[in-house]
């Protein structure tokens, strides 16, 4: 039971481990016709250490409102693209606790939460870019919002590209003004300030823009479609570990073959 004076019907748990900052996200309402109400956000910069961290934070978080993981109404992860192993861990926790709990969760796309913000105030296409690994990137495009504040359709799905095809995409489908935003800037900071420098139309935004806020991560909740289907997780690229197998098996003492079995064994 909450240790708040507020009795809710709905306790939302939301965990983002698509990039550096793990986020957890608790919020609740009180009737279904409410909005759901922000109780605690918290971001850790723990770039390859969400294992660690990742389930004492929930356990404090919940333990912090007098709330226990049963408590929990329903769950949502983001599921991509971002860190294999973020993305993993997260999606890992969110299920579990749905499956215990037998409540529904949700799959949230992270290319979408980030451009929640940007395009309610940008007058032009806005590219979205997150970090992939060297030189690579993800990229979506958006459009702005219309004149009464909607959301519109994307311009591109996610896409896994590397940083000089992600600026022969751009050019191709937004000649004019654009905005840029996302980790990918940062990662690739000499190259996009190139690419600035002949795209004088391009407005690259600030590092603020790189994280998810509440406003967008409670909106890509509240409009998420759950079900007791557990999310898969959109990774769009192979992993380091399968790239570099044959390195890794030399290592390890086995085939190349015999892991390629192995790993299509686990896929199955």
């Amino acid at each position: 039971m909450s240790l708040l004076n507020t009795e809710y019907e709905e306790l939302l748990l939301l965990l983002n481990g698509a990039e550096n900052d793990l986020q957890i996200m608790l919020a609740a309402r009180e009737e279904d016709e409410d909005n759901f109400e922000l109780l605690s956000l918290q971001s850790l910069r723990i770039p390859g250490q969400t294992v660690t961290f990742m389930v004492p934070a929930i356990e404090n978080m919940l333990k912090l409102f007098g709330f226990t993981a049963s408590d929990i109404t329903k769950t949502a992860c983001v599921n991509g693209p971002g860190s294999f192993t973020g993305l993993r861990l997260a999606l890992a926790a969110g299920i579990a606790i749905a499956e215990v709990n037998k409540i529904p969760i949700a799959g949230l796309e992270y290319l979408p939460i980030l451009a929640f913000g940007p395009c309610s105030f940008v007058d032009a296409p806005l590219w979205v870019i997150t970090h992939a690994r060297r030189a690579q990137v993800y990229i979506q495009g958006f459009r702005p919002n219309d004149a009464k504040g909607t959301p519109q359709p994307p311009l591109t799905e996610a896409l896994p590209v590397t940083v000089e095809q992600a600026a022969q995409i751009i050019a191709e489908k937004t000649p004019g003004k654009i905005y840029l935003s996302g980790s990918g800037l940062n990662k690739n900071k000499k190259f996009f300030d190139e690419f600035s420098k002949v795209r004088t139309d391009a407005v690259l935004l600030p590092e603020i823009f790189n994280t998810p806020g509440t406003d967008a991560l409670i909106s890509a909740a509240v409009n998420a479609h759950y079900s007791t289907t557990p999310p898969e997780a959109l990774y769009l690229r192979g992993s380091d570990a399968e790239e570099n197998l044959s390195i890794i098996t030399k290592k390890r003492g086995i085939s190349e073959e015999e892991a390629r079995r192995m790993l299509d064994a686990a896929r199955s």
